[in-house]
């Protein structure tokens, strides 16, 4: 360890090292016996276990994706009878594969026997529940799925389960702080780093609303904002900066009308700001990764009709056809919707819902603090039993007669198992299940190896005060040049019983966002480059990367990465967001809805076989939680 890892602090012993039996583990002995994993046969039944706690790796952590890997590598699996027999198996525990139980128990009035199977140490998927004790506070962060996006636009399955589990939206709007960070004075910011830009620098001020920062008398409308004046942007730039969000035309003037849609249908938006808006170098990296937030992928493979329809600047007074565009609603951007971990909170909403004994409560309000016994998920005497640490390898109808019950082949620790349903819904991957189900036809094996996946990772770092960000007047920072892409403190939420960090002397999240991938490569390509990133990089070089990037921001307001971070959770996710994909155009449906419909491979790939069916959100290329409803309703009545 060099002089500069000791000044950042990571020689620390903070909660961020989780090893047990060589893999990943709790962080305190007390959370796990030390010779049980996560990954072990029962552990979930084991006293003590709650992986919300863990620290570390997390999202796709060590156990987790090596047997999926073996079955995408051609992989055979030869596993004992356990002799149990269920009416539906779901495979995959997320939202979608919670929701298919949820919903194939009401088609059966409740009597139906229900086993779900996942590969994690945790229920829930992405929406992923993070927990920090500091002192005698538990704090607590999403590290995955994070809103309840505009549920009043909700389709009416989904409606219909938020308000069934207890969630009414209007009173999320009086426990979100909506003007803390505001009343302290706190901005949004944008950091220029040196490997980038030249040097090191923070500009404070809101680049997505460039114009507030103008004097409004017309002969000034095109100065330079004072928070761009001393940037190391060239003159050049700071003069583009200031035309791309301030200036009300578009750049396609030589363009017929009528042509105009299906040009940026087929051109970047990275094209269109270079060639068509002649942006500067230095602006083109500042907005290379500006799609990232949202679409998991940097603007030169993002489309321009895409990134004009969700308004990004450079468009002006571009007038094109609407019809389906549905990610421009104002409630979206004002992030009410939101738990303190995300949708965590739904999944387990969902899961009490089901098995009332995991937890207490009723309410929407009380999940937020409910502590979950593990030890019930897969009790015998449950109805719907959940099997963590389990991984799916084949799903096969016996004899391969589609009208036979299906054999499910998992493994779990090592061990390989087999039980029985005569119903199966599969909520994983869409992509995997070519490889879990062979007597699938080809064509649809073909059609599901088009559901793409981007790669993305989301942080987040419990630190002992933020008086740093006070001081600095900044409460989000978009870091364009650097590993981690946009840095924020947590969204001001409380509710029930949890209550947010309203003083700057409280311990408080800041969240990390990251979306690894290959600049000038398609968007397939910078997904899959993006996936082997993730899954090669060291916790230890997230941990450095984490601790350099806030001290080159914060020192001026007075940050020690070596004394004020507490605690780090990583949750990677190499197959996040879910997308279809069309192999001859090498395009993304990112926009489903407008996708040619000979090309929406997903419909194809979502189709009943037998007695299996299929969710998740990769059977809509729709990576979003109302989708992973929908698809888990739909697959259910697949079935009936």
């Amino acid at each position: 360890m060099n002089k500069t890892d000791r000044q950042l602090g990571m020689n620390k012993d903070i909660s961020r090292r989780d090893f047990l039996n060589g893999v990943s583990i709790a962080v305190g002995a007390s959370l796990l016996p030390g010779s049980v994993s996560a990954q072990s046969v029962g552990a979930q039944d084991v006293a003590g276990y709650y992986p919300p706690a863990l620290t570390g790796m997390r999202g796709s952590h060590p156990g987790s994706f090596e047997a999926a890997h073996l079955v995408r590598d051609g992989g055979l699996f030869t596993g004992d009878d356990t002799g149990e027999r269920y009416d539906l198996v779901v495979v995959g525990a997320g939202i979608s594969g919670l929701s298919a139980a949820y919903f194939y128990q009401q088609e059966m009035a409740g009597n139906a026997k229900i086993l779900i199977l996942d590969n994690h140490d945790d229920f829930g998927g992405h929406a992923k529940r993070n927990e920090f004790q500091v002192n005698d506070r538990k704090i607590i962060g999403y590290g995955g799925t994070v809103f309840l996006e505009a549920p009043n636009f909700y389709p009416d399955v989904a409606k219909k389960l938020v308000k069934d589990l207890g969630i009414e939206i209007q009173r999320f709007y009086k426990y979100f702080h909506h003007d803390l960070y505001s009343s302290l004075g706190l901005s949004e910011s944008l950091f220029f780093d040196k490997e980038t830009f030249g040097s090191d620098y923070l500009a404070i001020g809101n680049f997505d609303n460039l114009w507030t920062s103008f004097d409004s008398s017309v002969e000034k409308k095109m100065s330079i904002p004072p928070f761009l004046e001393h940037s190391p942007l060239s003159e050049k730039a700071k003069a583009d900066m200031v035309r791309l969000f301030k200036d009300e035309r578009h750049y396609l003037s030589d363009i017929p009308i009528e042509q105009r849609e299906a040009y940026l249908r087929n051109i970047t938006y990275w094209t269109y700001l270079k060639k068509h808006a002649g942006m500067a170098d230095e602006v083109m990296k500042v907005m290379q990764s500006s799609a990232r937030s949202v679409w998991a992928v940097n603007i030169d493979a993002f489309p321009a009709h895409a990134a004009w329809r969700e308004g990004s600047p450079g468009f002006g007074d571009l007038n094109l056809r609407r019809e389906g565009i549905g990610y421009l609603r104002p409630e979206i951007h004002e992030n009410i919707f939101h738990f303190p971990d995300g949708n965590a909170s739904v999944a387990r909403l969902l899961v009490r819902k089901m098995n009332t004994s995991v937890a207490i409560g009723d309410s929407m309000e009380d999940i937020v603090t409910a502590r979950f016994d593990y030890n019930q998920l897969d009790n015998p005497k449950s109805s719907v039993r959940i099997r963590l640490n389990s991984t799916v390898v084949r799903a096969q109808h016996g004899n391969n007669n589609l009208s036979n019950p299906v054999k499910i082949t998992y493994v779990r620790e090592g061990k390989v198992h087999v039980v029985e349903a005569g119903k199966v819904v599969m909520a994983c991957y869409n992509a995997i299940i070519p490889g879990l189900c062979p007597e699938m036809p080809a064509l649809q094996k073909t059609a599901l190896s088009n559901s793409v996946r981007a790669p993305m990772v989301s942080t987040n770092v419990l630190i002992r005060n933020w008086r740093s960000f006070e001081k600095l007047g900044i409460w989000r920072v978009k870091c364009p040049g650097s590993y981690h892409h946009r840095i924020t403190l947590d969204y001001p939420v409380s509710i029930g019983n949890y209550e947010f960090s309203k003083s700057p002397d409280e311990p408080i999240v800041v969240h990390f966002y990251a979306v690894p991938g290959k600049a000038g490569a398609s968007a397939r390509e910078q997904f899959t480059a993006g996936q082997h990133d993730l899954l090669t990089t060291s916790f230890e070089t997230f941990e450095r990367k984490i601790r350099d990037q806030l001290s080159r921001i914060l020192t001026p307001g007075g940050f020690n990465a070596a004394r004020d971070i507490a605690a780090i959770t990583v949750n990677r996710w190499p197959h996040g967001y879910a997308y279809g994909y069309d192999p001859e155009s090498d395009q993304v449906a990112y926009y489903p809805n407008s996708w040619p419909e000979g090309k929406r491979h997903w419909v194809t790939g979502r189709q009943p076989f037998g007695n299996i069916s299929i969710a998740a959100t990769d059977a809509a290329s729709n990576a979003m939680t109302e989708s992973a409803i929908e698809e888990a309703y739909r697959a259910v009545n697949d079935l009936m």
